[in-house]
C-alpha cells in the first residue's frame, strides 16, 4: 500500500513537470518571438524624431555607464540608509531534535532512552549603532550628493544626445528642402534656356545667350546632384549617431516644424530652472553635504551607542515540567512570552593626534567654500543658459519671418525676371542674377526655420522640466 502511494506520487509528479516544461517552453519561444518582432520593428523603421531619439538613448555606451552609475549610487544610499536608521527585522525559527541510545540510566536493563525536543521562536528585534557624532548622517548626505551627481550626469549625457540626435534629423529635413529648391532651380533654367532658344530664331537676341542659359542650367543639375547625395549622407549619419543599421527606414516630415515659445517672462522660467535643473539640485547637494561634513568636525568627542531590542515568544511542545513532590507532570501554563533590552556606550578621546584634527577642520572649511562657490556658478549658468537660449529662439523667429519674406520677394523677383526676358525688356545677365537671388533667399528661409527648431529644443533642455524625449515629442 505505501509503496503504491509512492509510486503514485512520483508518476503524478513526472507528468506535472512534463506540462509545465512543455508551458515554460512555449512561455519562452513566445517571448523570444516578441522581443524579435520588436527589435525587427524598432530596426528597420520606419523612425520618426521621436522613435531615433528613444532609440539612441536605448543603445548608447556613455547613457547605459551613466545609467549604471546612478543605480550605482543608488544602491549605497540604500546600504547608507541601513547605516543610518535603525532596522527592524522578524524571525521565526523552529526547531527539532530526536534521538534514541542505550546509554544513560536504563541502560543495565537494555532499554532505549528516546529524547525528543521541540522548539518555536517567533520574535521581532532592532538594532541601532548611534553615533552621537553624526557619523553616520555625514555618509548619509554624502550619498545622496553622490546619487544627484550620477543623475545630473545622465541627465546631461541624454539632453546632449537628445540635441544631437535631433540636429542629425533635421539636417536630413533640411538637405531635402534643399533639394526641392535645386529641383525648382533645374525647372527655372531649363525654362530659360528655351526662352533664350526662341529669342535666338526670332533674331532678337545672341546665340551667346543660349550658351550662357546652357551652362546656367548644367550648373543646376549638378548643384541637385550634390544636394541628392548630401540627403543620403546625412540620412546615414543619423542612422550611425543612433546606433542602428545604416539602411534603416526614417519617416521625415514634408514641412518644418515651428514650436511655438514659452510664455512666461524670462525671469520666471530663470526661476523654473534654478528649481528644477539636474546640475543645480547636485550642487546644492553638495553644499548640504559639506555643510553636514563641517558640523560633524568634532564628531570624535561624542560616544558611541549601540542599542538593541527584541521581543516575542517561545513554545516548546515536548517541554514538560513535572511536581517535585507527585511526580505528576504540571498543567501548561500557556505560551511563554520575552523580551530584551541591550544599550552599550563607548566613548574614546583623542588625546594626540599629529593635528590630524586641525587640518581636517581646514579640509571640510575648504570644501565647503568650494561646493558653494560651485552652486552660485551653476546656478548663474543656468540663469545664463535659460537667458541666451530665450534670446537665440527669438532671434531664430524673427529670422524665420525676415527669411520667409526674403524667399517670398526672391521667387518673385526671379519670375518678373524671366518674363522681362521674354519679352526683351533685360538682359539675360539680369535673369540669372535674380535667380541666384532667389535660390540662396530660399535656402536662407529652409536654414532659419532648422535653426529655430534647434533653438527650440535648446531651451526646453535649459529649463530642467523637459527630458531627452519630452524636449522632442511635438515636432514633427
Amino acid at each position: 500500500m505505501g509503496r503504491s502511494l509512492v509510486r503514485y506520487f512520483v508518476v503524478k509528479q513526472s507528468r506535472i513537470l512534463r506540462l509545465l516544461s512543455v508551458e515554460v517552453a512555449c512561455v519562452v519561444i513566445a517571448l523570444v518571438c516578441a522581443t524579435e518582432a520588436q527589435a525587427s520593428t524598432t530596426l528597420n523603421g520606419p523612425l520618426t524624431l521621436n522613435g531615433a531619439v528613444d532609440y539612441a538613448l536605448g543603445h548608447n555606451a556613455t547613457i547605459a555607464q551613466r545609467f549604471a552609475a546612478v543605480h550605482q549610487a543608488e544602491d549605497n544610499l540604500a546600504r547608507q540608509r541601513l547605516v543610518a536608521f535603525p532596522t527592524v527585522n522578524g524571525s521565526l525559527q523552529s526547531a527539532l531534535s530526536k534521538s534514541a541510545n542505550f546509554g544513560g540510566s536504563f541502560q543495565i536493563i537494555g532499554l532505549a532512552q528516546n529524547q525528543v525536543f521541540s522548539q518555536n521562536t517567533a520574535q521581532i528585534s532592532t538594532n541601532y549603532n548611534l553615533q552621537s557624532g553624526g557619523f553616520a548622517l555625514l555618509a548619509l548626505a554624502s550619498a545622496r550628493a553622490q546619487l544627484a551627481g550620477t543623475q545630473a550626469d545622465l541627465a546631461n549625457a541624454e539632453d546632449q544626445l537628445a540635441t544631437s540626435v535631433t540636429n542629425a534629423f533635421y539636417t536630413v529635413v533640411q538637405k531635402q528642402a534643399i533639394v526641392a529648391v535645386d529641383e525648382t532651380d533645374v525647372a527655372y533654367q531649363s525654362a530659360l534656356v528655351e526662352a533664350a532658344k526662341v529669342k535666338e530664331r526670332a533674331g532678337v537676341a545672341a546665340g551667346v545667350d543660349v550658351l550662357r542659359a546652357q551652362v546656367a542650367q548644367v550648373k543646376s543639375r549638378s548643384t541637385l546632384a550634390g544636394a541628392s547625395a548630401d540627403v543620403d549622407t546625412a540620412r546615414e549619419n543619423l542612422a550611425q549617431l543612433i546606433g542602428t543599421s545604416l539602411d534603416t527606414v526614417f519617416t521625415f516630415p514634408k514641412e518644418i516644424s515651428q514650436p511655438p515659445l514659452p510664455k512666461q517672462p524670462v525671469a520666471d522660467l530663470e526661476t523654473m530652472a534654478l528649481r528644477t535643473r539636474p546640475d543645480v539640485k547636485s550642487a546644492r547637494e553638495s553644499v548640504f553635504a559639506a555643510t553636514y561634513v563641517r558640523r560633524g568636525f568634532d564628531r570624535e568627542l561624542f560616544p558611541q551607542v549601540q542599542i538593541g531590542a527584541a521581543f516575542g515568544n517561545q513554545f516548546s511542545p515536548t517541554t514538560v515540567q513535572f511536581n517535585p513532590v507527585t511526580g505528576q507532570p504540571l498543567p501548561r501554563q500557556g505560551t511563554p512570552g520575552f523580551w530584551t533590552l541591550t544599550a552599550t556606550s563607548s566613548f574614546t578621546l583623542p588625546l594626540v593626534d599629529y593635528g590630524a584634527r586641525h587640518f581636517e577642520r581646514v579640509n571640510d572649511d575648504a570644501q565647503l567654500a568650494s561646493a558653494q562657490t560651485n552652486l552660485e556658478s551653476t546656478s548663474v549658468q543656468a540663469q545664463a543658459d535659460v537667458r541666451q537660449s530665450y534670446r537665440s529662439a527669438q532671434t531664430a523667429l524673427e529670422q524665420v519671418d525676415y527669411a520667409n519674406e526674403e524667399a517670398r520677394l526672391g521667387t518673385e523677383s526671379a519670375r518678373i525676371a524671366q518674363l522681362q526676358y521674354a519679352h526683351g525688356i533685360i538682359a539675360l545677365s539680369d535673369v540669372l542674377l535674380a535667380q541666384e537671388q532667389s535660390i540662396t533667399a530660399q535656402s536662407d528661409f529652409v536654414n532659419a526655420r532648422v535653426s529655430y527648431v534647434d533653438a527650440v529644443v535648446k531651451l526646453r533642455i535649459s529649463l530642467g522640466i523637459y527630458d531627452a524625449r519630452s524636449a522632442v515629442a511635438d515636432l514633427r
